[in-house]
C-alpha cells in the first residue's frame, strides 16, 4: 500500500520569499531542497526507474516523489532512509553538493548490476553492470552487458541517442531491425538508440560485451530494470 510523507507535505518550502538575504534560511532550505530532488532524479534514472516503478519500490507516491524531485519539499529523514535502501545509495549522497565531478573510479566490487526483463512475460533478458554512475552530465552510460534472455522471448528495444559494443566473449547475434549479424569476441557494432536490436547469445557460453550509450537519455523500449544487487 502506498504512502505518502505527512512530515514532507506538510513542511513543503516555498520557493520564494521577500527577503532574499543570504542569511535567510528559507534560501538555504531552498537550495537544499532542489539539491536533494536533482540527486534523486539523477540516481533514479541512472538506475532505469520511472517514478512510477520507484513508488511502487519503496511504497510512497508518485506525487511526492515528483515533488521531492522539483525542489517543491524536503523531505523527511525517514523518507530519504526508505529512498536510499531502495536505490543502493548511501542517504549522505542526497546532500552532498556537486563540485564538478571531474572523474569517477568505478572498483569493480563496488558495481552495480541491473536486470532487465521483458514486458509480456517478465522474463530476464540481459544483466547489466554498470561501470561507472554518478558523473555531472554525463555524455555516455557504458556497462557491460551479459546476454542470458532466450531468442524467442527477447523483445526489441529503442532508447535516446546512440551505442557501441565491443563483444568481450562468447558469440552474439545481434538484430538491427530485422538484419541479423554474427559477432565473436573482438568484433563490434554501432548504431543509432532508435533502431529495434536485440542481442542473443550464440552457444552455451553466455555472450558478454562492452556498450557504451552515447548522448544518454530515457529508455523508450519494453523494458523495466531490477537492482540485482537487491534480488538476494
Amino acid at each position: 500500500m502506498k504512502h505518502t510523507d505527512p512530515i514532507a507535505l506538510q513542511k513543503s518550502i516555498p520557493l520564494r520569499t521577500n527577503d532574499d538575504s543570504p542569511e535567510d534560511p528559507t534560501i538555504s532550505k531552498n537550495n537544499l531542497a532542489m539539491r536533494i530532488g536533482s540527486r534523486l532524479k539523477q540516481v533514479r534514472k541512472q538506475s532505469g526507474l520511472t517514478q512510477k516503478r520507484l513508488a511502487e519500490e519503496t511504497g510512497l507516491s508518485s506525487a511526492l516523489l515528483s515533488r521531492i524531485e522539483n525542489g517543491l519539499t524536503v523531505p523527511s529523514i525517514p523518507t530519504l532512509e526508505i529512498i536510499s535502501k531502495t536505490l543502493k545509495v548511501e542517504i549522505g549522497y542526497f546532500f552532498k553538493e556537486q563540485k564538478g565531478d571531474r572523474f569517477i573510479i568505478s572498483p569493480c566490487a563496488k558495481r552495480r548490476v541491473i536486470l532487465s526483463r521483458n514486458q509480456h512475460n517478465q522474463e530476464l533478458a540481459y544483466e547489466l553492470e554498470l561501470l561507472t554512475e554518478g558523473m555531472k552530465d554525463p555524455f555516455m552510460e557504458p556497462f557491460i552487458l551479459s546476454a542470458v534472455g532466450k531468442e524467442e522471448e527477447v523483445e526489441a528495444r529503442t532508447h535516446d541517442g546512440q551505442e557501441f559494443a565491443y563483444v568481450l566473449e562468447g558469440r552474439m547475434k545481434l538484430n538491427l531491425d530485422g538484419e541479423v549479424f554474427l559477432l565473436k569476441k573482438g568484433d563490434a557494432a554501432y548504431w543509432n538508440g532508435a533502431v529495434p536490436h536485440t542481442a542473443i547469445s550464440v552457444g552455451k557460453r553466455v555472450a558478454k560485451s562492452l556498450h557504451v550509450h552515447l548522448i544518454p537519455g530515457r529508455w523508450t523500449g519494453t523494458f523495466h530494470f531490477e537492482d540485482r544487487n537487491r534480488m538476494g
